[in-house]
């Protein structure tokens, strides 16, 4: 007879619930003002708890919160884009699908950091930074390797390659809506055209038609 699971203790949910708060905050202040102006106190203060509170939940203090904030973004955009791509079909919709992800992310205040993180950034996340980069190429290389087998991929095209270029596209995007979040379905549509482009004969749009 299988158990039913425990059902979280209100203290458990309060512990969670202050967790995000901080990251929120930490999210937020990165996209702002960066590295450099995300201090504790000025966590602390847009979260709403005392500062002692931000070790109870990350005793390494500011470089503990920017990897959990950007692990639990990277682990958001992956997921978004999973749905988002399983609900297209094609390659230029599938493509689209993952830039739409990425890009909603980066054009998010919360999110804005993720697409113009600075070098004062990279000795803090080493180790960390990549998971839905590669995640996303890989998803690209499977679709253009399945339009390859199915004739549909430009003579001569090297599937690897390709996607590796392609990711680098939507990364750059996600810098632009980053600092430009008005240009997002522009540059979604700058992509699905780049992809289009890879292809011998045009595919139908698939894009709105599953809910």
């Amino acid at each position: 007879m299988s158990q039913k699971p425990a059902i979280t203790s209100q203290r458990e949910r309060n512990r969670l619930r202050t967790r995000n708060d901080i990251l929120d905050a930490a999210a937020q202040l990165l996209g702002e003002s960066g590295y450099a102006g995300t201090a504790l106190e000025k966590i602390a203060a847009l979260a709403g708890i005392a500062r002692g509170t931000i070790y109870a939940h990350f005793p390494a203090g500011r470089e503990e919160i920017v990897r959990a904030v950007y692990l639990r973004l990277a682990e958001s955009v992956v997921e978004r884009g999973v749905e988002l791509r399983g609900q297209a079909e094609g390659l230029v919709d599938r493509t689209r699908a993952l830039a739409r992800a990425l890009l909603e992310a980066s054009a998010d205040p919360r999110g804005r950091f993720y697409g113009i993180m600075g070098p004062d950034l990279a000795p803090i996340l080493a180790g960390v930074t990549g998971t839905a980069s590669r995640s996303f190429e890989n998803f690209i290389r499977d679709d253009l390797l399945i339009a390859q087998q199915e004739g549909r991929l430009v003579p001569g095209a090297d599937a690897d390659a390709l996607a590796e270029i392609l990711n680098g596209a939507l990364r750059a995007a996600g810098a632009r809506a980053a600092t430009e979040p008005e240009s997002l379905e522009t540059r979604i549509d700058a992509i699905g055209l780049l992809v289009a482009g890879l292809l011998n004969r045009p595919e139908p749009s698939t894009i709105g038609e599953k809910s």
